[in-house]
């Protein structure tokens, strides 16, 4: 398993954990899909395309509409455990931005609005919690590992859906 600043895993476990924070502009997206993908290098039974894919919704759902962007020095932070059976993805906000994350159905002229649309259909199970101290949401994700890889483009699950390096600032 990758050994990357801001993971951490042990020698004989299943389990690997990841903990990075970067500033809520839209140019962490890009760091965020770099680090998932070199984090999990070639852990089998996920599609590390898919889990990019979630993670870059996530991140740019963070940035855009938690207001942590119009802070000063609001961050992003993605905590994520790869466990033997199952994948979880958190990424949280600083921000208190109003919006509360709910798959919409945007018309096909619509520029944006599919994200959480297309992070549901690949996640076995999402949802979101709200600090109540700070404001903070967490929108978290859960994806199964399958017990033998996923090829690139094949379907998983018994519903039939499609399968689902860091510059770290502390």
């Amino acid at each position: 398993m990758p050994r990357l600043p801001g993971t951490e895993s042990e020698p004989d476990s299943s389990v690997m954990l990841i903990d990075v924070a970067w500033p809520a502009e839209s140019a962490s997206v890009g760091r965020a899909r770099h680090c998932v993908r070199g984090w999990l290098g070639d852990v089998q039974g996920l599609n590390v395309d898919d889990v990019e894919l979630m993670v870059s919704e996530l991140v740019t759902n963070a940035c855009q509409h938690s207001g942590a962007a119009d802070s000063s020095g609001g961050q992003v932070r993605l905590v994520a455990v790869c466990g033997s059976n199952r994948l979880w993805l958190d990424v949280t906000d600083e921000g208190r931005g109003a919006t509360v994350p709910v798959p919409r159905c945007p018309s096909g002229d619509d520029d944006c609005g599919r994200g959480l649309m297309i992070m549901a259909g690949l996640a076995d199970a999402w949802g979101h919690e709200v600090d109540p101290d700070t404001g903070a949401r967490t929108v978290w994700v859960e994806v199964a590992r399958r017990t033998r890889p996923v090829p690139d483009g094949e379907a998983h699950g018994e519903e039939g859906r499609a399968a689902a390096r860091c510059d770290v600032v502390r």
